[in-house]
């Protein structure tokens, strides 16, 4: 039996499927160990350098040696342990944006006085229920360690009772969109080396997906007659605007909140929005998928770069 956007219902044993099918380019899925309806993560706050081109990397701030950090996967109805060790020379602490939680890990800094930082050298655990499903992110609960890397991905899939009445796609694809302000002698030219963003961001002029600018972006790959979904997280201070070459999409939804028969080709992503958009791989060829914004589609003025990636056809 189809939907009206051509995709099949299935069986509840076809929800690890769904897991299955969730591709991350260029980033890494969280490893967990697992026991009954409960996932133990661990993630360790640290400095790293990460390569953002082959020849230019930063000297950021992530989780488990990269940023963003590792992909978190996890479904509606289970319970999550989330272990952060610091090793960070100062005090840090997580905070899930968008999925509501109880408001002792709500860790903002000096809004929750229950609120103790994680310290350097320390370790702690958060336990909370994933009862919504949808996509999130978790970050750093120090705004200015976001801005230097500090936050990854985290999607809740729907419970199994649920996944029986809804769709599974054929790919999953995850793309987190990021800014950096890095120091460069003049505009129009990239300078090889390592650098340490601004942490304000005031002035970015590189442009990320999944830790990567264009042309290092890893490509979408698609086959014909796939039914794609691709989740948008973004944390950058600027709004962008990605669009489609070649294909028409259907929002699915916002921030974890069903849309439905919205069709388009140009998606707004603002700061701190999760976007999910269900597509059909009916064109075949080369494409892009791309910013709108002129020097959003540039590696420090230098074009093309920034907010592009390939869609290709296999």
């Amino acid at each position: 039996m189809d939907n009206q956007f051509g995709y099949q219902i299935v069986h509840r044993a076809d929800a690890a499927i769904w897991e299955s099918r969730i591709i991350a380019p260029d980033m890494e899925i969280a490893s967990y160990t697992k026991e009954y309806n409960l996932r133990h993560f661990h993630l360790i706050a640290q400095p790293v350098l990460h390569n953002i081109l082959t020849d230019l990397t930063i000297d950021a701030l992530g989780y488990n040696g990269v940023t963003p950090g590792p992909l978190i996967i996890i479904k509606q109805g289970e319970w999550i342990y989330l272990t952060l060790e610091n090793r960070l020379d100062e005090p840090t602490g997580l905070s899930i944006h968008g999925l509501t939680i109880p408001n002792l890990l709500n860790n903002t800094f000096h809004m929750n006085q229950r609120f103790q930082p994680v310290k350097p050298g320390e370790c702690y655990t958060y336990k909370f229920l994933c009862w919504q499903s949808g996509t999130y992110f978790y970050q750093s609960s120090q705004d200015f360690q976001v801005s230097m890397g500090m936050m990854g991905a985290f999607i809740v899939l729907p419970k199994d009772q649920d996944i029986s009445d809804g769709i599974i796609p054929d790919q999953d694809y995850i793309l987190l969109m990021q800014q950096w302000d890095i120091p460069q002698p003049q505009m129009g030219q990239i300078y090889p080396g390592v650098y340490k963003p601004d942490k304000f961001h005031r002035h970015p002029n590189y442009f990320t997906i999944n830790g990567k600018c264009f042309p290092d972006t890893s490509p979408l790959y698609f086959r014909y007659g796939n039914k794609i979904r691709i989740r948008f997280v973004t944390k950058a201070g600027e709004n962008q605007y990605m669009h489609f070459h070649g294909h028409n999409f259907m929002i699915a939804n916002v921030n974890g909140f069903s849309r439905s028969d919205f069709m388009d080709d140009t998606i707004d992503l603002a700061s701190g929005r999760r976007t999910d958009i269900d597509l059909i791989a009916d064109n075949p060829g080369t494409w892009t998928l791309i910013g709108t914004k002129t020097f959003q589609q540039s590696n420090n003025g230098v074009a093309p770069g920034g907010f592009i990636s390939k869609i290709l056809y296999i």
